[in-house]
């Protein structure tokens, strides 16, 4: 039988099989009636959700998580997706859901539907789901063996999650769904015990995915919201984006003729305008002062050099992935863009000998890569 310890200290037995639920409710002084009821758990430092079994054998350390608790918020934000896919599941026709994770301060879902989810949507989308939370249905996490959730999936009329299982989660013996009310979905989880722990939400924008981020799969459509405890942490986060678009570089480069981008040069290459070179030029010339007062010394190193040198220096082939490819010469010698001034500048360093006087050799250059 698992031993369990809890926060304070205390520890004691239960029988095996049993879930985090089965010791979180046994208030022992770390759970103040103040605090409510818990959401989630940590069990042996990973947030789970109550529904999570414990070890059949050995100890195990258990933390309830409570409304509030931002190791918590991660939680809710999946199930405020689930609740999400449901609501849209009851507006729409021949909807098919492919995957809803939580995703920096807020969650998403990926989808297609008999015809395309607008941001006009949105609003009756929302009222769908405070009427979800309202009924507060439990969340029931269910495991099947894999060839019984393929057949859950079909019966669903669920293709892309078919696929996922056949393809995906082909090694996988056992898989986990969560039902709440009609809405069965396939997922590991975790949820938060039932939708009336799910805070402040808002929906916030409808973008393009393709299946599985393969440009080849089919176009999905991806459905963005955003969830938070209480009312006023919800308002701060969407002021706070309301000031990022509006301090928007994006958008302010083009408003001031700054720069513009265009698809012939290439996603994020800016090109300058007049104005936007002065002011840019401007910059630089405030930096070269700032670097010259505090003792560094400027320097220009070739915008390529060859494999050999980032070789010796480690950024290939650590970087490889995420370079552009080696340009091959006539005589075979391959280049690299640089993918930092760095190994140019230890090159000076080493260009004559050098006494411990001189240093520290402080040496800038302006990335222009």
């Amino acid at each position: 039988m698992p031993t369990v310890r809890l926060p304070d200290g205390s520890t004691f037995d239960l029988p095996s099989p049993s879930r985090v639920a089965d010791c979180v409710v046994r208030d022992t002084g770390t759970a103040p009636k103040r605090r409510g009821t818990p959401i989630a758990a940590l069990l042996d430092g990973k947030v789970v959700g109550l529904d999570a079994m414990l070890p059949a054998e050995g100890t195990a350390a258990v933390e309830p998580l409570f409304a509030g608790d931002p190791r918590a918020l991660g939680v809710m934000r999946h199930s405020a997706a689930h609740v999400m896919a449901r609501a849209v599941m009851r507006l729409f026709e021949g909807v098919e859901l492919a995957f809803g994770p939580t995703v920096g301060e807020g969650f998403y879902y990926d989808m297609r539907a008999s015809r395309p989810i607008t941001d006009d949507d949105l609003p009756a989308i929302e009222a769908e789901m405070r009427r979800i939370i309202a009924a507060d249905e439990v969340f029931e996490r269910v495991e099947v063996p894999r060839d019984e959730a393929v057949a859950i999936v079909r019966d669903l009329v669920q293709p892309l999650k078919v696929e996922h299982i056949q393809t995906g989660l082909a090694e996988h013996p056992t898989l986990s769904f969560y039902r709440q009310g009609e809405f069965v979905d396939l997922c590991r989880g975790p949820h938060v015990p039932s939708p009336g722990c799910i805070g402040a939400f808002k929906l916030t924008n409808i973008a393009g995915a393709y299946w599985k981020g393969d440009a080849n799969n089919a176009q999905l459509q991806r459905l963005y919201g955003t969830a938070w405890f209480t009312q006023e942490d919800l308002d701060a986060h969407l002021a706070a984006l309301e000031e990022a678009r509006r301090r928007d570089h994006r958008v302010l480069g083009k408003q001031l003729d700054l720069f513009t981008t265009s698809p012939l040069v290439g996603s994020g290459l800016v090109l300058w305008m007049p104005r936007g070179a002065t002011l840019r030029a401007t910059l630089e010339s405030f930096v070269r002062e700032e670097l010259a007062a505090r003792g560094y010394e400027p320097v220009y190193t070739p915008h390529i050099g060859k494999v050999d040198l980032y070789k010796i220096s480690g950024h290939y082939p650590y970087y490889a992935d995420s370079q552009f490819k080696p340009i091959v010469m006539a005589d075979d010698e391959q280049y690299l863009l640089k993918p930092m001034n760095c190994p140019h500048h230890t090159l000076i360093y080493k260009a004559r000998p050098r006494s411990y006087r001189e240093l520290p050799l402080r040496l800038a250059e302006f990335g222009t890569v």
